[in-house]
């Protein structure tokens, strides 16, 4: 596994979503409004996973089909309200390899309970086009829709149906008016250049059909609630809050106070988005959502199409703030026809066709992981599509092979998810913080608000991401590897984050002024 060298010291020391709000979370869940969570059994039957058997070499013989009653014990298991991994307790040799299994499980677990239906239907009875609980508008809401033109602050998320259509139809953007009279269900999808252009804008990402890839990122409540609170909506709200070290509430098991219901904390996601063609809706391998596609603004004096299109998941990122992980656990998922590992490209067995790669252009190939020509902004006449003459299409490569370990992993969740769309995706890997010492250090200032994790960033704020890089082939494209400071770590990354604050003309002697905005860039959308 590919960690740094630090950790082995440590170890010793995701637009406005239509439909309905999702059906009453279960009895052991937080209380609506917002998506609940699941807290730890006494006695945790994950603890460690029910596979009693090593996972770290080839796929154990035996071990599938996944027994019933055990399968239908993980499968609506729910979603955990925080980690609870051991070093000590698994079935691997390795401490490492206890702890890396155990986020990954929690990863799994997480995926389910996110894509599971939102109507509360199990998700083994899904279909391709079930609508999930992340995509129902009680219980994640878009960034757009969040950090909004200073003419429509601040945003709402009331917490009743009728209200919240209302407040869908106050953001409903007047380019998609038209269309969504006669749509009224779709999701809408409004672009600006991160919707497109990769991080540090990198690039595009160009599919075998010559269309772009979409990408989106949504918050839950409790991160909503933050923001909202304490004014960080606003460029002029943060610069206000210029003593606020920002330090948005963890999921808790066991929150401090007299019968505390379990928290979620604040999760994020970020998705990415194939506009899919007929032979791949009819197909049903994707999983979709139907969707009025605003694009990017360009000409000031031109109006922007709003496209209606069907639109498959390729990526998906989870990403939580847990009590016990202040730096947040990363969770990325993709879909199994992406792209190939780099050793099938190199031994040529492929197992295609893929998304974002051509097993058969024979010399007329994009470069490997190369970034597109230029330009790259959308052209309002081609309608999502890269080039007229369709003279461009990326020819991608997962540069970093997933561990033995993940993929046996995933070949146990794929099987019991059989037969429904959730077995045509993947796990790639877990990023936690791995210096366990380091993310028990609380806020350093004795004003800090509750919860007060936010802690003084010396001497690694990042407390040794575990493992040290990963990329998601569709959301990372262009930074994958494994060079220090230029290849894709999300903890390292997101540790460089900051906000609209200012430093005080008249700071108090010795007071702490961070400037940042606890692993999300999310705040920098502030208008």
């Amino acid at each position: 596994m590919r960690y740094s060298r630090i950790f082995a010291v440590g170890l010793v020391a995701v637009g406005l979503i239509v439909g309905p709000p999702a059906s009453p979370a279960r009895a052991a869940q937080a209380k609506s409004p917002g998506l609940g969570c699941v807290p730890a059994a006494k006695p945790d039957p994950f603890q460690p996973d029910p596979f009693a058997v090593s996972l770290t070499g080839a796929f154990p013989s035996g071990l599938l089909p996944i027994a019933d009653d055990v399968r239908k014990l993980i499968l609506h298991s729910g979603l955990p309200c925080q980690d609870h991994a051991n070093p000590s307790i698994g079935k691997e040799k390795e401490g490492l390899e206890n702890l890396q299994r155990a986020f990954d499980f929690y990863s799994w677990r997480t995926f389910i309970a996110l894509n599971s239906p939102a109507s509360g239907d199990p998700i083994e009875g899904a279909s391709a086009r079930a609508r999930t609980q992340w995509e129902d508008m009680g219980n994640f809401k878009q960034l757009l829709d969040v950090m909004l033109p200073v003419k429509m602050q601040p945003p709402k998320w009331p917490a009743d149906k009728a209200a919240m259509a209302a407040e869908r139809e106050r953001l409903m953007p007047a380019e998609c008016q038209a269309a969504h009279k006669e749509m009224p269900d779709r999701m809408i999808v409004k672009m600006i250049e991160e919707s497109f252009n990769e991080p540090f804008k990198t690039g595009p990402l160009i599919d075998q059909h010559g269309r772009y890839a979409i990408f989106d990122i949504l918050m839950n409540r409790e991160m909503f609630d933050y923001i909202n609170t304490n004014h960080l909506y606003s460029k002029a709200g943060q610069a206000a809050n210029s003593d606020l070290l920002v330090d948005f509430p963890p999921g808790n098991d066991q929150p401090p106070g007299a019968n505390a219901p379990p928290t979620l904390g604040a999760f994020m996601l970020k998705v990415s988005w194939k506009i899919l063609v007929p032979e791949e809706i009819k197909a049903g391998n994707f999983h979709m959502v139907e969707a009025l596609v605003l694009m990017p603004p360009g000409d000031p004096k031109a109006k922007r199409p709003c496209l209606p299109e069907t639109l498959g998941l390729i990526g998906f990122h989870a990403v939580h703030k847990t009590i016990a992980r202040p730096q947040w656990i990363w969770t990325s998922f993709e879909h199994v026809k992406n792209v190939p590992d780099r050793d099938e490209v190199s031994a040529g067995r492929f197992n295609g066709p893929y998304s974002f790669f051509s097993t058969s252009c024979k010399g007329r190939c994009a470069d490997e992981n190369a970034t597109p020509p230029r330009p790259w902004d959308p052209d309002p006449a081609l309608r999502l599509s890269f080039r007229k003459d369709n003279s461009f299409k990326s020819q991608i490569v997962r540069e970093t092979p997933l561990e033995p370990a993940t993929r046996n992993m995933n070949t146990i969740f794929q099987s019991m998810l059989k037969g429904t769309v959730w077995e045509h995706y993947m796990l790639v890997n877990t990023q936690w913080p791995s210096t366990f010492a380091c993310t028990s250090l609380h806020s350093l200032s004795f004003e800090a608000p509750t919860p007060a994790t936010d802690f003084v960033k010396q001497p690694d704020m990042t407390c040794s991401p575990a493992p040290t890089f990963m990329a998601n082939s569709t959301l990372e494209t262009y930074s994958q590897g494994e060079v220090p400071l230029a290849s894709s770590s999300c903890i390292a990354c997101h540790g460089n984050a900051v906000s609209f604050q200012k430093r005080p003309s008249n700071p108090k002697p010795g007071a702490i002024h961070l400037n940042q905005s606890d692993f999300t860039f999310m705040l920098e959308k502030a208008q």
